[in-house]
């Protein structure tokens, strides 16, 4: 054990950045020794009276459940339940202004401090160019999840105009200096250029909405709700525009001119898509537009009317005024939440099954989800899933629901010319069967992240395998049982060291 090439060996916990979906998933920190097993599925419900005051005093007995088609007996409800509350916080930086920006931090730093200490936070951004940015999370660390919305969810509207240029996606000047450019000219191409403008930003909003749909699908059995700050898609950017130009001189700005304007189907769908998307993967959506009573629904930087078609397609909720009214309005509604949980569907034929849930006083309305996705197994997972769930054990997290039993295994460790030899003591139910050895490098300070994986069958309870020493790295070895969900962090026999 006094061995320098032991010392490499050491089993350590550290940071890394794990790349998932195409972005950058925060990790929630969870105990290396704590065991996460499937239990009763729920799924969260809003329910609301005819006037608009939440319904606080439901039972099991005034609804119907239906899982599949069929009625769903012994499920229960739970008022104001928590433990698998999951608030995704996104905020819309490519169409929120830096005022508005700061009346929406304010509204989700009020929904952080009036939730209770077992809901989980993620804060996320859409930035211009970026897409998709995750800031921290997820954790019930409510006093980290608003410093984080203080001093990394930034306004980036004003970035985009400037980098526009840059890009090359701006409208070139093609008339020099010394010709004559009409006011109407002028004007037209200012138009184009914000027309452009908005079409950029449309794009970006909806391919973050695709990836944050691919992350709400790693939490299938968390009750995910997404509160997304946006001001929408302006409404000059949902509309596609033509000219039919009567100068014989081919003036494009003679007043004979004549534009046709005319509504944007492909985007349009794409928004719809969107929202049902967000349905189907089990989320409910809060929008909070921050300029809904600023800017008037016909102006045509309003996105009023794209925020509205998101909330219908997705059976999701809209909230507009003063950031003390929605802040009310959010904590009224919070007043009707409820868990409705039913045993394990892990009989699901196929990656989900549709949920229909009915009240039985027509009186009062809900807002829930349409869909469970089927519990997550490690051994259908891809390989660069199962790489990221060993990272993220290895930093304390777990990336979205799994059925794991993770756990530490004490080792030997010996050198052994280049390597050093580590001999695990497997549990005895598995130690003749296929396991899959997990080499991770992490060069301390940098993030960098190698990882090799190993296959091999077992055949007692001593499992002997080699791990070449690098040079300034923290070294791990974890080993998984895929077929069981029997995840074992090795450790050296007497403890730590570094």
């Amino acid at each position: 054990m006094s061995s320098p090439k032991s010392a490499h060996a050491v089993m350590s916990l550290g940071m890394a950045v794990i790349f998932f979906c195409g972005i950058a998933t925060a990790i929630g920190r969870q105990s290396a020794e704590q065991k996460k097993t499937l239990g009763p599925r729920t799924i969260p419900l809003y329910a609301a009276n005819k006037d608009g005051t939440p319904a606080a005093d439901l039972t099991a007995a005034d609804l119907d459940v239906l899982a599949g088609g069929s009625p769903v007996e012994g499920f229960a409800l739970t008022k104001g339940g928590s433990l698998n509350k999951l608030i995704f916080l996104v905020f819309d930086t490519a169409s929120i202004s830096p005022n508005l920006l700061s009346k929406s931090k304010k509204i989700a730093e009020k929904t952080v401090s009036q939730a209770d200490g077992y809901v989980r936070f993620i804060v996320m951004s859409i930035d211009p160019l970026a897409g998709l940015r995750p800031i921290c999370g997820p954790t019930t660390d409510k006093g980290l999840v608003a410093k984080c919305i203080t001093k990394s969810v930034v306004a980036k509207q004003s970035d985009y105009f400037r980098s526009r240029e840059a890009s090359g996606t701006g409208i070139r000047d093609a008339y020099p200096e010394w010709a004559g450019k009409t006011p109407s000219r002028m004007a037209k191409q200012e138009k184009d250029r914000d027309l452009q403008q908005d079409r950029s930003v449309a794009a970006g909003i909806i391919a973050s909405l695709r990836t944050l749909n691919d992350v709400l699908r790693r939490f299938p059995e968390s009750d995910k709700i997404v509160h997304l700050h946006s001001a929408g898609i302006a409404s000059s950017a949902t509309t596609n525009r033509s000219q039919i130009i009567f100068s014989e001189q081919g003036d494009v700005s003679s007043p004979e001119n004549a534009q046709l304007s005319s509504p944007d189907a492909v985007l349009f769908d794409q928004i719809k898509s969107a929202g049902r998307s967000l349905r189907a993967c089990g989320a409910l959506l809060f929008l909070v537009n921050p300029a809904g009573t600023r800017v008037g629904e016909d102006s045509s930087t309003s996105g009023e009317h794209t925020l509205h078609m998101l909330a219908n397609e997705s059976g999701g909720r809209y909230f507009e005024g003063s950031d003390k009214e929605i802040t009310q309005v959010l904590a009224t509604t919070e007043q009707g939440y409820y868990e409705l949980s039913f045993p394990p569907l892990l009989d699901i034929q196929g990656p989900q099954v549709a949920v229909e849930i009915r009240a039985k006083n027509p009186e009062v309305t809900l807002a829930t989800v349409t869909h469970l996705d089927r519990a997550r197994r490690f051994a259908e997972m891809t390989p660069e899933e199962k790489q990221a769930v060993v990272l993220s054990v290895l930093t304390d997290g777990l990336v979205g629901d799994l059925d794991l039993k993770v756990g530490s295994i004490p080792v030997e460790v010996q050198a052994a010319g280049d390597e050093v030899q580590l001999t695990a003591q497997l549990p005895f139910e598995l130690s003749q069967s296929e396991w899959d050895i997990f080499k991770v490098w992490r060069e301390r300070g940098k993030g960098v992240v190698a990882v090799e994986k190993e296959h091999v069958l077992s055949d007692g309870p001593l499992l002997t395998f080699g791990m070449a020493p690098r040079e300034n790295t923290v070294q791990d070895a974890v080993l998984v049982h895929a077929r069981s969900g029997t995840v074992l962090v090795c450790q050296l026999k007497d403890g730590p060291r570094s």
